[in-house]
């Protein structure tokens, strides 16, 4: 047994020497642990590992096919998404032990905190004590069993799996119900605590969900889909749109959902335009390799940065949002062009992971797919936080698009309007969140950038936190950004407009005297490199694309995402429909549009005279509108709008 004493050495030696040791398949014993956090992360070996004394925050977590043996107590989040394996604590746990479990047994022979078990998806959760408010809050599948009393909303939105309940059933949470326990049941959790040697002699009283919110009770009415251009038209008061609304409104009796982004009218980089060099139109030589547009992302903290052969990233879309045809191209079209490709919220598809010459994979808070094993395979990881479209708010993922091989992915019951939290279990604020990111980093080595998806709220705030927290970049989602479900109300009302989202950005970081080592990817509605090129002058460290890309590969923007009947098998789960999707012909067709976007920023990079797109700056702009001027604090200019078109289309 190799002995691991962390009074003489930080907990990143420590997991180092840990998975070094559990590697040789040797035990281990670590000495001294004084509550630190993150021991034990990532590991991957079938060895035992002794705790002597007590455990910080996610003690085990990531972990698949260890066995931990804590002696005393652990903070928040033991075995946070473990696969397989155990962990037993000989004390108390913090709250939400054994979050976003996908397997294997957490037993705590004392009392846990609030939130045991959410968004759990399979495994068990052993209470030997008491359980604080929440347990099986938003879990997915699994089982938990409590053998003291329950807390208050025990079973709060669970969608799946079961909670047993030896002691007192305080109160039920919402869309919870008691059932009877089936004899089976009852003796496999008695063989079940006999394992670990816990003696009781009571009855358990079982709860699961009751059905009445896993589907949203009332069908919206059947509309003619009309394209997001046509159905973006219009600025009349009361008008067919609106009167449609109202009535589908009266029939449902709450909000109406569907896909793609804002309708309605705000400033965007049209309103900007860029002060183009006539002088320079023309200039001899293939733009594209007079200019330098390669660049690295993600060295801040000294990962493995990605490399790109342009300033332009392909934005998150979910497998699932998308079908697995769409995302395969996406990943094929990323390689192509040499950039990289984002899994999205629902997990990494072999597929993808295949195709993909670079791949960052995303951990949304519902924890949907999300496991150590493709942690490993990924060139860089992502927190989402939230999206432009819906700043603030968790995913929407209608019934017919969780298919069985969907739900499998994500761990989480087939066939259910999914609706996954908004905000993530173990992140209540800055400071949860830097020791989150530190359990990313622990887990994998320190050897890939971890950055943060936010929708456009409160930036200026939002960008402070993500700096001093110590991601290695930030996506940024304005308002114009598209997804696959979500309330109208929230898409046309919530959010924050692109153009004023990278200028808060940019303001905040000023405000704490940044050093410029944490770039910002803007997304959020940008369609072209002209765009991209504002975006860049403006400060963005780079840019990404998610509906231009999904158009380019076929997309007709004919609003049917969210209900899954997507006529050319994008945004479908739907055998029929995907099969219309010609995977390998619409990569190229991605990559070709990828490739005019890299002309368009090396030819305007080129016209205004650099041969950086680094060079580009704020100067390089003006303003075409009072409301652009005032958001970016650029010139204003509005006569310039008409010897901007002519540069632009001179130098297209």
């Amino acid at each position: 047994m190799v002995t691991i004493d962390l009074s003489t050495m930080p907990v990143r030696e420590g997991n180092d020497a840990l998975r070094a040791a559990a590697k040789r398949g040797e035990d281990i014993e670590i000495l001294n642990p004084d509550a630190r956090h993150h021991i034990g992360v990532g590991l991957i070996h079938p060895v035992t590992v002794r705790v002597k004394g007590s455990a910080g925050y996610f003690c085990a977590g990531l972990s698949h096919g260890a066995r931990f043996e804590v002696e005393s107590n652990v903070g928040w989040g033991v075995g946070d998404s473990m696969y397989a394996g155990s962990v037993v604590v000989g004390g108390n746990a913090g709250a939400i032990a054994g979050v976003a479990l996908r397997g294997g047994e957490v037993v705590v022979k004392g009392n846990v905190g609030s939130r045991a078990g959410q968004v759990m998806k399979a495994g068990t959760l052993l209470v030997c004590g008491r359980a604080s408010f929440l347990a099986g809050y938003m879990m997915y599948g699994g089982r938990i069993v409590i053998l003291g009393d329950s807390g208050d909303r025990v079973g709060e939105d669970m969608s799946g799996g079961a909670i047993y309940v030896g002691g007192k059933v305080q109160s039920l949470g919402s869309d919870a119900k008691i059932v009877d326990m089936t004899p089976e049941e009852d003796a496999d959790i008695r063989a079940f605590l006999k394992t670990y040697g816990v003696p009781f002699d009571g009855t358990f009283t079982k709860i699961v969900n009751a059905g009445t919110k896993l589907r949203y009770g009332v069908n919206e009415p059947i509309s003619r889909p009309l394209p997001h251009p046509v159905f973006s038209e219009g600025d009349s008061y009361w008008n067919a749109k609106v009167a449609e609304d109202i009535h589908a409104k009266s029939l449902i009796g709450r909000y109406r959902i569907r896909g793609y982004g804002a309708a309605k009218p705000v400033p965007h980089f049209g309103d900007i335009a860029i002060k183009v060099d006539p002088s320079r139109i023309g200039a001899a030589g293939d733009p594209t390799k007079a200019v330098k547009l390669a660049m690295t992302l993600g060295e801040r903290h000294g990962a493995k940065p990605l490399t790109l052969s342009m300033p332009v990233l392909i934005a998150p879309m979910s497998f699932g949002a998308l079908s697995k045809s769409t995302k395969v191209a996406l990943a094929m079209a990323s390689r192509l062009s040499g950039i990289v490709e984002n899994t999205g919220e629902g997990g990494m598809l072999p597929e993808q992971r295949k195709e993909a010459a670079q791949l960052i994979y995303q951990c949304l808070s519902g924890r949907l797919g999300w496991n150590i094993h493709d942690m490993l395979k990924a060139d860089a990881l992502e927190i989402y936080i939230s999206q432009g479209a819906k700043p603030g708010l968790g995913g929407q993922l209608m019934a017919k698009k969780v298919t069985k091989e969907l739900a499998a992915i994500r761990g989480i019951p087939e066939g259910i309007d999914l609706r996954s939290p908004s905000r993530h279990p173990d992140i209540m604020g800055a400071d949860d969140l830097v020791i989150k990111v530190e359990e990313f980093r622990e887990a994998t080595g320190y050897a890939k950038p971890v950055s943060v998806k936010m929708g456009a709220g409160r930036v200026r705030d939002d960008i402070k936190i993500a700096y001093k927290d110590g991601f290695d970049f930030v996506q940024l989602d304005g308002l114009q950004g598209s997804t696959g479900a979500a309330s109208t109300e929230v898409l046309e009302n919530v959010g924050v407009p692109t153009l004023s989202a990278l200028q808060e950005a940019l303001d905040g970081l000023n405000e704490i005297g940044h050093d410029g080592s944490m770039p910002v990817v803007m997304m959020g509605g940008i369609k072209d490199g002209v765009d991209a090129v504002k975006a860049l002058a403006l400060g963005a460290g780079a840019v990404a694309m998610g509906t231009a890309a999904l158009i380019a590969g076929g997309c007709i923007s004919c609003m049917q995402c969210h209900v899954g009947n997507c006529v050319v098998g994008i945004a479908t789960q739907d055998p029929e429909h995907e099969a219309r999707y010609k995977t390998e012909l619409q990569a190229q067709a991605i990559h070709r549009f990828l490739e005019s976007v890299r002309w368009q920023i090396a030819a305007i990079t080129q016209a205004l005279g650099y041969s950086d797109f680094r060079q580009l700056s704020r100067k390089d702009l003006v303003a075409l509108t009072p409301e652009a001027a005032a958001i970016t604090g650029l010139p204003y200019d509005p006569d310039y709008r008409v010897v901007d078109e002519q540069l632009l289309t001179q130098v297209a």
